[in-house]
């Protein structure tokens, strides 16, 4: 039960950064506000840690892997998912992000030599037939134009750089690394990357002072970076990369339900089929005991 309050908790912070991510684009480059996001939340975090007077003090080594941690999670991963917006609607690069749970099973048996069970292999395929019958039309009729194409090499880029962040944290925990320390240095690190990424393109630092821009930054940077991510890796450290990557599988549902609302998307009627299909691998994924990665 506790794994699936961390599942639920996870998914109901992230889903909705998929359609607030849209009022983050237009005045300020998408890379400006992917700096702006975690370096916001690198601060916050640390505030907390000097308050609480935890140990930030690390060795060289520890600082490398914070610093591949962040580049795969916190700047690579989010910059390609930022551009990828700015070709396709909010809830499709939340669809190719749900492949997420193969890339992740996959590099737990390169990485770690780890066979996924035959219950989460049932369940991550019937899971994904589920996703395949809800966005059937737009995974079948998937159009070339307008750059849509352009969106989905990028959303895929930034599903491969999140999964290898969360090989990055398996192999962090395996050695006992500290979660919310890890988090306060990866958050900076990769935000840092991020500005330097922005430097060498030669964008301008703009900032736009407009309420919707300023709100999702705050929700995006607390409740979508901070919060969501602890209890995601909690997620992690409990099931395992694989399994946890499953909140990638669920996640476009509600994307779907927040774009229907906001951007007006038709709802299809391979909904009502294909989401029980989804909610049966979520179960057989995530309810069941695993050894820990070693």
């Amino acid at each position: 039960m506790n794994n699936f309050i961390l599942f639920i908790v996870t998914l109901f912070c992230w889903s909705p950064t998929w359609y607030v991510i849209k009022f983050q684009l237009g005045y300020v480059d998408p890379l400006v506000s992917v700096f702006y996001r975690f370096l916001i939340a690198g601060i916050v975090i640390f505030i907390y840690l000097i308050y609480k007077k935890k140990n930030i003090k690390f060795s060289l080594n520890e600082h490398l892997w914070f610093l591949l941690f962040g580049v795969c999670l916190y700047s690579l991963n989010y910059v390609f998912f930022y551009l990828s917006n700015t070709y396709l609607i909010s809830a499709f690069p939340a669809v190719v992000f749900s492949t997420v749970v193969i890339m992740n099973i996959l590099g737990e048996g390169f990485y770690f030599k780890k066979k996924p069970s035959l219950k989460t292999l049932i369940g991550a395929t019937i899971g994904m037939i589920g996703i395949i019958i809800i966005f059937n039309d737009e995974i079948f009729n998937f159009s070339l134009a307008n750059g849509t194409h352009i969106g989905l090499f990028l959303a895929l880029l930034g599903t491969f750089s999140a999964s290898t962040g969360n090989m990055v944290h398996q192999r962090n925990l395996n050695n006992n690394f500290s979660l919310i320390p890890t988090l306060a240095y990866s958050m900076l690190y990769g935000s840092l990357v991020t500005l330097l990424i922005t430097q060498i393109k030669g964008t301008e630092l703009l900032f736009e002072y407009s309420f919707s821009y300023i709100a999702s930054l705050a929700y995006l940077s607390i409740v979508g970076s901070i919060f969501a991510f602890i209890f995601y890796l909690r997620l992690l450290e409990k099931v395992g990369a694989g399994r946890a990557g499953y909140v990638g599988v669920v996640m476009p549902v509600l994307a779907l339900l927040i774009s229907t609302v906001f951007e007006n998307l038709e709802w299809q009627q391979d909904l009502i089929i294909g989401l029980p299909i989804l909610i049966i691998g979520a179960v057989l994924v995530i309810n069941q005991k695993i050894k820990p990665i070693k």
